[in-house]
């Protein structure tokens, strides 16, 4: 009798535990259908749908109204300018017309832009005439005039101008604008000089410049150094002179009056000229030196004729030597 009470207790033990089971298992199941078909069809919005309209003949501005209106998102792609198609007009959209999708759905849209997208400038400056043409093909961009500037570097490119205005590699260009290149031609030989005398510091460095050449010594005569009151008084090569471009010409200041100073601009003649106070330059002054030496010959020779008189064969004089060139590379 006993074994039977201890019996029927481990019955009882398991129908209570099989029941306690199948109460979890029925809450869990209650919990799962509460969940998953009230609660998120409710958060969900489950079984309601967004009918997406037909954007294709709208444009940017009223599509993306419409987008908003029926609680639709969107992303807007408008890279590719396509000249056959209006700006702004919608080119294409996806998921498409009559879609059913959730509230809040984006909606992607490939729309016309205004323009061209901005092209950037390519870096050519110093690059060759050629090199430089097709980099400005491959970016987009038109060549208008070629313009030659006096500059060492031949055919190689000195500045880009876009409406006239000198613009910088990097800088944003409308796609197929036009633009001008400014081109090295090289230096010109047997340029007359330009006369600097008299003029200031910053304004004979500025003719100097003008005129493609470059600035060589800058010197002082007398004790002042006034860069701002000086005077150029001399100047080499001269005026008178032809010379290459891109060669260096120095220049001579003084504050004092050209009187003050005769002396020291005759020491500069008698260096830079190799004669005297003529202003004449020196292949001038060559000639007439030479004209004088065979005048002189030929003098003498008519005078030996008269006198009919055997006399030593007199020494030619000899023609002053001519000033050295100097050659400034």
């Amino acid at each position: 009798m006993r074994q039977f009470i201890i019996s029927m207790k481990g019955v009882k033990s398991i129908i209570q535990v099989l029941l306690n089971v199948a109460i979890v298992i029925a809450l869990s199941f209650g919990l799962y259908h509460f969940i998953f078909n009230v609660w998120l069809d409710s958060y969900t919005n489950h079984n309601e749908f967004v009918e997406v309209p037909d954007l294709s003949k709208m444009n940017i501005t009223d599509a993306t109204a419409k987008l908003e209106e029926l609680g639709l998102t969107y992303e807007v792609d408008s890279s590719r300018f396509d000249p056959n198609t209006k700006p702004f007009a919608i080119m294409d959209f996806y998921p498409a017309a009559e879609s059913r999708v959730k509230e809040g759905r984006r909606i992607f849209i490939k729309s016309n832009p205004k323009t061209y997208r901005p092209v950037e400038l390519p870096d050519l400056i110093g690059k060759s005439k050629r090199l430089a043409f097709t980099q400005l093909e491959i970016s987009g961009l038109k060549i208008g005039k070629i313009i030659y500037e006096p500059d060492l570097a031949k055919d190689a490119v000195l500045k880009i101008l876009y409406n006239g205005k000198i613009v910088k590699a990097g800088e944003q260009l409308p796609r197929f604008a036009t633009v001008d290149l400014v081109l090295g031609r090289g230096m010109l030989s047997g340029v007359r000089m330009p006369n600097l005398v008299n003029l200031t510091l910053t304004e004979a460095k500025k003719s100097i410049k003008d005129n493609f050449f470059e600035i060589g010594q800058i010197k002082f005569i007398g004790a002042s150094h006034d860069t701002i009151n000086a005077r150029v008084v001399y100047q080499f090569p001269f005026a008178t002179d032809t010379y290459d471009q891109g060669q260096p010409i120095d220049i001579w200041l003084s504050t004092e009056p050209r009187d003050k100073i005769r002396t020291q601009l005759k020491e500069l003649d008698v260096q830079y000229k190799n004669f005297g106070e003529d202003t004449i330059s020196g292949s001038q002054y060559r000639d007439i030196i030479t004209q004088k030496a065979e005048q002189q010959i030929k003098d003498m020779q008519q005078q030996q004729q008269q006198n009919n008189q055997p006399t030593e064969q007199q020494k030619p004089t000899e023609a002053p030597k001519a000033p050295e060139e100097i050659i400034i590379e």
